[in-house]
């Protein structure tokens, strides 16, 4: 989430502090202006947020006590603010049996309600500049535990499903582009490792934002900095970033020199960070200042007995994120897909197969097996017809009927929705040749799906 820049200086952290707090006395009532909220973790296994508190610190006094934001809750955790900085949501339960919810503190009103009240888990909201929010909601595919992305209005209605991969969805953030960058880890067949993706928010042209090159792999989601980077934590504990232009291609890691181990990030302005940090693995987490230019230690702003993680500075945005127009139109369920040749591919043939490792059809499987067979044109384009909102792979077969490349991570198309690839696995930065493929100067390829799962 990129922060407003008001000639914000890092390590004068009290400067800036005070002269929000003076322009939010004469433009609003929100006396957290300028503050840092935060989770304080209770002593409990790793990932768990089983006890944990909304804190808030003052950063005109950082040797201060920080102050209980969520009194009224057993657990609070995964805070976002809007782009305003007015509203912060953020999960929570009254009571230790509850399932987790959404909920939404008016800072102005200092007045907090309750968001979302379903049967499942629901965690770590991400509010979109048009008043609704995002949440991952908890369900199952064929028995193994997913997360699905969720947005609804503040209050709770109009609930819709976005993602319908059979994975982890989890830990979206706004970009200022308009679209939602957020991890994703499938967990059927078999759980693989997460990659940072990317959609608009109704859930059309998600596509892949980073992937690590092996272990480590992304931890959580990313979070982007008004100069152009994305900022996120590998599942080593290290810190990086990749330019958002291009981010396939551009990643650094910033901690290589550093002792210790990071555990969230939050950029403030210019290449300064917000960071729970460590410097060994006997200290507890606290929140530190990080500048990834320089690359030197970070600054120590606040350190409690217990790991502090989760860090946002209460400010408004410079600009507003944009917000992109949905082709989505429920009452028509149908989506088409497209390629323009399915053996233009960066991945290598799979090994084993004997046969030719030119590919002259492709195999489209839902979560129910095998739907169809559709041999391509001799360009190697195909032109589908679909069910919206169901989930598919695609492996690519040759004229043995081998596997050459896939199948590929499990996709789905929104109802109405039209999207198009150069190949099969093909880099996502490539521009398609400037031709016009042979499948579409015919109809669509019609397959209808023999079932609809859905997790809820």
């Amino acid at each position: 989430m990129i922060i407003s820049s008001r000639g914000f200086n890092l390590f004068l952290l009290a400067i800036y502090a005070g002269i929000a707090s003076l322009s939010c006395l004469s433009c609003s009532s929100n006396s957290y202006e300028g503050m840092v909220v935060a989770v304080e973790l209770q002593d409990t296994p790793e990932g768990s947020f089983e006890g944990a508190k909304l804190i808030t610190i003052d950063s005109q006094h950082p040797g201060k006590p920080a102050k209980i934001l969520s009194n009224d809750f057993e657990s609070a955790a995964a805070p976002a603010i809007s782009h305003q900085g007015r509203y912060l949501f953020f999960q929570g339960k009254k009571e230790g049996d509850q399932a987790w919810q959404i909920w939404v503190t008016d800072l102005q009103k200092r007045s907090t309600t309750r968001v979302t009240d379903l049967p499942e888990n629901c965690i770590e909201p991400a509010p979109l500049p048009d008043g609704t929010v995002l949440f991952s909601r908890e369900g199952t595919v064929k028995g193994k535990k997913v997360y699905d992305l969720y947005s609804c209005q503040m209050d709770g209605t109009g609930l819709t499903r976005i993602t319908f991969n059979p994975a982890f969805n989890i830990s979206a953030t706004m970009l200022q582009e308009g679209r939602v960058l957020y991890s994703s880890s499938e967990q059927y067949p078999d759980s693989k490792t997460a990659v940072l993706m990317v959609m608009r928010p109704d859930g059309t042209k998600s596509e892949i934002y980073y992937r690590g090159t092996g272990e480590p792999a992304p931890a959580g989601g990313g979070a982007e900095s008004a100069e152009g980077y994305t900022y996120f934590i590998e599942s080593s504990g290290q810190l990086s970033r990749v330019l958002h232009k291009r981010p396939l291609h551009t990643m650094e890691r910033l901690s290589d020199a550093l002792p210790g181990s990071f555990l969230a990030v939050y950029p403030i302005e210019g290449s300064k960070c917000l960071v729970s940090y460590r410097s060994a693995d006997n200290e507890p987490y606290a929140l530190y200042t990080f500048d990834a230019d320089t690359k030197n230690a970070p600054h120590l702003l606040y350190k409690g007995s217990a790991n502090i993680t989760d860090p946002l500075l209460v400010a408004s945005m410079e600009k507003r994120p944009m917000i992109l127009p949905s082709p989505v139109e429920l009452n028509n369920p149908t989506a088409i897909l497209m390629s323009q040749d399915i053996n233009h591919s960066m991945i290598p043939v799979n090994s084993g197969i004997t046969g030719d490792s030119t590919a002259n059809r492709i195999r489209v499987s839902t979560l129910e097996g095998e739907l169809a067979v559709v041999e391509v044109k001799a360009d190697g384009s195909f032109y589908l017809k679909l069910d919206a909102d169901i989930p598919l792979r695609i492996e690519t077969l040759n004229s043995q009927g081998e596997t050459v490349r896939g199948p590929s991570i499990w996709i789905y198309l929104r109802a109405n929705e039209r999207r198009a690839c150069v190949g099969c696995h093909a880099n996502p930065e490539l521009a398609p040749k400037n031709i016009q493929p042979l499948a579409v100067k015919e109809d669509p390829v019609l397959l209808v799906a023999k079932k609809k799962e859905t997790s809820h």
